[in-house]
């Protein structure tokens, strides 16, 4: 196994910041300046409190967090201040301010639509519909207060066309044409790659006492599409593109796809956590493998990532983030939800497809990693109980038809499915062998 390591790429700078001082300033249709910007910021998790808010604070924000859980919120409130544990070599903290806490379900928050010029997500893309009625009724308190004001909304979720998806969503809960016209005119949905590994925070191993603490890497990446914008938030930290699906792709389909095929092999054989998987010499050459192979097809569609920088790119990934000895990722937490990871444009089954729609060879490693997924077993994962549950009544071709979508009557599509399939009968058994059997 390689032993070099990649050092941690730089945090991307945005390219319309313009302050010397980081101060944000938020711009009106009229050019007009408005300080001290408000950001609205649904979801006070790890990925929220340890990514998203600390750049939002950087940039001259105040961040009002909005969650469904009464404890953190009451937590948020009774505390200035928190601190976040960047985990590397050199472990460090960065304290976090400036910030509030709302209840989702409380009246309170339409009421702060009125000042907010940004709304962002963290909440898990299946939740942005149970969201989208509240930000209606926030844009439309704000188009009373401020029928010429302008927001934009960022869904910081996995996937392609998140922001798009909450756009859809917000839109079915609009009541007026006055308020789809201001929707329409004044309010951005921006798509975008978030990149940042928030592993589950051991306090105690780390000093921290503070219930808001959170431990990430100290690697991130925050992708937006600019030309959805409507305001220019100089936001340190964000990087804006025009070419965003390369980046969600790019992402989907090397971080989150390594991830995944480490989860299940390491599943099957009894690791406990990534780190641990990764420096088994076996899994860490499929993965390997499955990367290089969905690497070529993104260079095919992508052909602005050369060689040269996707292979840096994921020397990153495998050599020094994913075995960054302080990030304790567990297995079962990275596997959960394989209904979602199966699906047809998801981290496995995609990156294999887009393979051969470019007429490359047929991925046997992405193959492999989807096999293994078919077999993960965890009771406390509903999306693995019902996938088992399909196994176990009609054979798992089922899953690759119904979760997948593989249709039969795709040639590609059947092809893939065949090999999966020839796979998943000889996975467990292949995977568990010795490293002197390799």
């Amino acid at each position: 196994m390689p032993h070099s390591v990649s050092p941690p790429r730089p945090p991307p700078t945005n390219s319309h910041s313009s302050s010397d001082s980081g101060a944000a300033v938020s711009r009106s249709p009229d050019s007009s300046p408005i300080q001290n910007p408000r950001a609205i910021h649904f979801g006070a998790g790890n990925i929220g409190r340890g990514f998203i808010a600390p750049l939002l604070t950087d940039s001259g924000y105040h961040v009002v967090f909005a969650d469904v859980d009464e404890a953190i919120i009451n937590a948020i409130n009774e505390h200035h201040e928190y601190e976040v544990h960047i985990l590397s070599q050199r472990a460090r903290r960065q304290s976090v301010s400036d910030y509030s806490g709302v209840m989702a379900t409380s009246p309170d928050l339409i009421d702060e639509f009125v000042d907010a010029d940004l709304v962002t997500t963290s909440v898990g893309a299946g939740i942005l519909p149970r969201i989208a009625g509240t930000i209606a009724k926030g844009l439309a308190k704000k188009l009373q207060a401020k029928p010429t004001s302008v927001m934009d909304v960022i869904a910081c979720e996995n996937g392609v066309g998140a922001s798009e998806m909450l756009r859809d969503e917000v839109a079915k809960h609009l009541k007026t044409d006055e308020e789809r016209a201001y929707f329409s005119n004044n309010v951005g949905f921006a798509n975008c790659s978030v990149d940042r590994i928030v592993p589950p925070f051991d306090k105690e191993a780390c000093g921290s006492t503070h219930d808001l603490d959170v431990g990430v890497e100290d690697f991130y990446e925050w992708v937006v599409d600019q030309d959805a914008l409507k305001s220019d938030h100089s936001i340190q930290g964000m990087k804006l593109a025009s070419n965003l699906l390369a980046y969600v792709e790019r992402k989907l389909f090397t971080l989150n796809t390594a991830h995944a095929i480490i989860s299940y092999l390491g599943f099957l054989k009894d690791y406990k956590t990534v780190d641990e998987a990764i420096d088994d010499k076996q899994i860490y050459t499929i993965v390997r493998g499955a990367l290089e192979e969905s690497g070529a097809a993104l260079r095919k569609k992508h052909p602005h990532f050369s060689r040269r920088e996707h292979a840096e790119y994921i020397n990153t990934i495998l050599d020094y983030r994913l075995r960054n000895p302080n990030i304790k990722d567990e297995i079962n937490r990275v596997a959960r939800c394989p209904k979602r990871k199966l699906a047809r444009n998801d981290r496995l089954v995609g990156p294999a497809l887009m393979h051969l729609d470019y007429g490359l060879e047929l991925p046997e490693n992405l193959v492999r990693g989807i096999a293994a997924a078919l077999h993960y077993e965890d009771p406390e994962d509903e999306e693995s109980v019902a996938i088992r549950k399909l196994i176990n009544e009609k054979g798992a071709e089922a899953v690759l038809r119904e979760v997948s979508g593989l249709k039969k009557e795709d040639p590609k599509d059947e092809e893939l499915a065949r090999t999966v399939l020839k796979h998943y009968e000889t996975v467990r058994s292949t995977i568990n062998k010795t490293e002197s059997q390799l």
